[in-house]
């Protein structure tokens, strides 16, 4: 499915995990605190192996007579890992204002990271959510099989270098053979956050026929892990190595 054209108000940057500055980390801090819930010790994982993570922010110009600087809107962590002969792109965070949601902006972090060279040799991509938007924009780099994630979950969580993928409990028909509660694919990471949001959005969903994950019980997360097909990388030149 071909990426929506980025408005000229919206600016895209990758930063490389190493140089991602103390104030782009306490915005996306503050983002994150705002949006979703408290910047805590899961939070902070996104960024605990600067060496293979990337950081993407968009940045929303706002009106110049209100503020000078660009307001963050979104941003999306990720981090690499091998898995066998695998490379693994897993996204740590991902985070959209409530104000400009259902605005292509997940799908835009998320298609940034996939042309940019240090994801140009990825070939599974995954996350967990309690959104059903973070999952959806996600599936929009391969179609869903479910299949591959019943098979190949436990061995990619268990080869992660982030140790609350590593603790996570698999949970979900998938996985289970006495799941009764609807979860078809899940994680229980006691990660308890007010789900009425991604509810109202798990139903529209569901309503469009476009969600395969099934219900989300409270302390979980959705599990999405998806094979793709690795892309050529934009011009390194357009890399952007914030300092």
């Amino acid at each position: 499915m071909p990426s929506p054209v980025t408005p000229p108000n919206r600016h895209l940057t990758l930063h490389f995990g190493n140089n991602v500055s103390d104030d782009t980390l306490k915005a996306c801090a503050d983002l994150f605190s705002s949006n979703y819930g408290i910047w805590g010790d899961k939070a902070t994982q996104c960024l605990s192996h600067p060496e293979n993570t990337v950081l993407v922010t968009c940045h929303l110009q706002v009106d110049p007579l209100e503020s000078e600087r660009p307001k963050l809107c979104g941003h999306a962590f990720a981090s690499m890992w091998d898995y066998g002969e695998n490379k693994i792109g897993w996204v740590t965070q991902l985070v959209v204002d409530e104000a400009v949601r259902q605005r292509y902006v997940a799908t835009q972090l998320l298609q940034t990271l996939k042309v940019h060279a240090p994801f140009s040799h990825i070939n599974i991509v995954g996350l967990v959510s309690s959104h059903p938007a973070a999952c959806n924009a996600l599936a929009k780099y391969a179609d869903a099989d479910l299949d591959f994630i019943r098979v190949h979950a436990k061995g990619i969580l268990q080869s992660s270098p982030i140790s609350y993928l590593n603790d996570a409990q698999l949970k979900g028909v998938l996985f289970e053979d006495n799941c009764d509660n609807g979860s078809i694919s899940s994680v229980f990471t006691k990660f308890y956050v007010d789900h009425t949001e991604p509810l109202k959005v798990l139903a529209h969903y569901k309503n469009k026929g476009q969600w395969c994950l099934g219900e989300l019980a409270d302390g979980h997360e959705f599990l999405a892990i998806f094979p793709i097909t690795p892309v050529s990388p934009i011009s390194p030149i357009r890399l952007h190595n914030s300092k």
